[in-house]
C-alpha cells in the first residue's frame, strides 16, 4: 500500500458533494492535497468547499507547502493536476495518485506513478461495506454534475 497519498480536486469535490469524504478517510487516514487543490476546491462557496475545508481543519486533508509558485506541466493540464503530479513524483515508488481526469492519468502513468480513481475507490470501499452501492454513489456524482462512469464500474468488476 502506498505510504502517500495524494489527492487532485476533481475526486474530493466529488466524494465531498456527495458527502462521501468520509470513504477516503477510511480508506486512506491521511491524504495529501498541494497548495494549487486547495484554492480550486474552495474557489466556489458550497456544501463540497465547506466539507473539504472541514477536513483541512480536521487535519486528515493536509495542505502541502511548496515554495514556488508552479505552471502547469503541459497546456492539457491545470495547475492543482500538474502540481499533485510533482508532488507524487518526489516519491514515485510510494506515491498514490487519487485522479480522475484522463489526459492527466495518462501523464502521471508515462511518469510511471501509481494512479487510482474514483469509481475503484467506490468500488473498493462498497467491498469493504463502507457505503452500500458503488453505483448509487455515482449516480449521486452524476447528479452533482461530476462526470463519472457506470460502464466504468462494470469494467472494473468484469476485469
Amino acid at each position: 500500500m502506498a505510504r502517500v497519498v495524494i489527492a487532485d480536486a476533481g475526486p474530493l469535490i466529488a466524494f465531498a458533494g456527495i458527502n462521501g469524504l468520509f470513504v477516503l478517510r477510511t480508506l486512506f487516514s491521511r491524504i495529501r492535497i498541494t497548495g494549487s487543490v486547495r484554492n480550486e476546491c474552495l474557489v466556489a462557496e458550497g456544501v463540497d468547499a465547506q466539507r473539504i475545508a472541514a477536513a483541512i481543519r480536521a487535519g486528515w486533508l493536509v495542505v502541502e507547502a511548496h515554495g514556488t509558485e508552479s505552471v502547469p506541466l503541459t497546456p492539457s493540464l491545470g495547475l492543482g493536476e500538474s502540481d499533485s503530479i510533482r508532488l507524487a513524483l518526489e516519491d514515485p515508488e510510494n506515491a498514490l495518485l487519487i485522479m480522475d481526469d484522463r489526459l492527466a492519468r495518462r501523464y502521471a502513468l508515462r511518469k510511471g506513478l501509481n494512479i487510482v480513481g474514483s469509481v475503484r475507490l467506490l468500488d473498493m470501499a462498497e467491498r469493504r461495506g463502507l457505503i452500500p452501492s458503488a453505483e448509487g454513489c455515482i449516480r449521486q456524482m452524476s447528479d452533482f454534475g461530476y462526470r463519472v462512469s457506470l460502464h466504468l464500474l462494470e469494467q472494473i468488476r468484469s476485469g
